[in-house]
């Protein structure tokens, strides 16, 4: 019988447990899975932001500057390049044979896209 009253107080405090526990939520800032851009991706002024963000984060040792001759893959030329899956594997990283970075935690989602936008611009010139 004394259980029965005190079941209802156990249940609270697992519950109350179970919220405690949970995952803290991504700060304000940090970029989600998007399935569009939220612009235009051929807006030269954010194809320009997403240059200059490349040439600090990204050339030097991985892509080369302006995609070209680092040790991962170039994307001059790159007409297989499909915005959401770069999108993703920039905000994820990548795992495997080729190793990229997670950047979702450092980068906004609009700052990704803006990445995305000059990553396209370059899939589209002579490699």
């Amino acid at each position: 019988m004394q259980i029965a009253h005190i079941l209802p107080t156990i249940l609270l405090f697992a519950a109350g447990l179970c919220h405690a526990v949970a995952p803290p939520p991504k700060p304000a800032g940090a970029a989600g899975t998007l399935a569009a851009a939220p612009f235009d991706l051929a807006d030269e002024a954010r194809i320009t932001a997403g240059g200059k963000r490349f040439n600090k984060t990204c050339a030097g040792y991985c892509h080369g500057f302006e995609g070209v001759g680092g040790r991962a893959p170039d994307f001059k030329g790159r007409e297989d390049l499909v915005p959401a899956q770069v999108f993703e594997t920039i905000s994820k990283g990548r795992e495997g044979a080729e190793v990229m970075p997670p950047w979702g935690e450092a980068f906004s989602a609009e700052q990704i896209w803006e990445l995305v936008a000059y990553l396209m611009h370059l899939g589209r010139q002579q490699p």
